[in-house]
């Protein structure tokens, strides 16, 4: 559809005690939702019929995409809808993290015979480390220079490890939203708060 305008509303109000509000910011794109991240970063969405890719950095963002991959630091959230062409992303997640909850859904998506099988049958990757919050719920962590789920969208494998969280939303059309957060070791205060207030906005349907 082309390009967008960014949005304007009034600023988010959150109710976390500790949070550097000084070092946060809110970013969204119009229509879609949004994410707490380092202030005055730059950030950029892609939208379309499968879902939105929200991503925050330091530096200029490249507007193709797929954009190249990031090396430095940056936060990204991504949502995937589950009743468009965003299933496949959605199915193959599941399979990694939910393949007892979401098992109905992904055999239905594999059965189209629209990706090959073997993407459904990965399994959790070696070296991610996860942990289950709740009922298609869980937060992960990728070590540095290691591939995971951590670099499984816009974020390349670097020598700073990558925390996220994934929600799988079973209601509806089994929309998927994922949050990754790589920020360093000297940001690493600003990162646990970050982690918190995006936690709290994705339990909460969104933010």
């Amino acid at each position: 559809m082309g390009p967008v305008p960014p949005p304007k509303g009034p600023p988010k109000i959150v109710n976390l005690r500790g949070v550097p509000t000084a070092e946060i910011a809110y970013y969204t794109g119009e229509g879609g939702p949004g994410v707490f991240a380092p202030r005055r970063w730059h950030c950029r969405v892609w939208y379309g019929s499968a879902g939105t890719t929200l991503v925050v950095t330091a530096g200029s963002i490249d507007s193709a995409f797929p954009a190249p991959k990031l090396h430095e630091n940056a936060v990204e959230f991504s949502l995937s809808y589950g009743g468009t062409s965003g299933r496949f992303s959605v199915a193959i997640h599941a399979s990694r993290l939910f393949p007892k909850l979401a098992a109905t859904y992904i055999e239905r998506v594999k059965n189209e015979g629209l990706v090959p099988a073997s993407e459904f049958e990965r399994g959790p990757y070696t070296n991610d480390s996860v942990r289950y919050l709740a009922r298609g719920v869980a937060a992960f962590a990728t070590p540095g220079d290691t591939n995971g789920l951590g670099t499984e969208g816009m974020l390349a494998p670097d020598r700073d490890p990558i925390r996220g969280m994934v929600i799988l939303h079973t209601s509806g059309d089994w929309d998927l939203t994922i949050l990754r957060v790589r920020l360093g070791a000297e940001m690493r205060q600003v990162e646990a708060s970050i982690m918190q207030l995006n936690e709290q906005c994705m339990k909460g349907g969104g933010c």
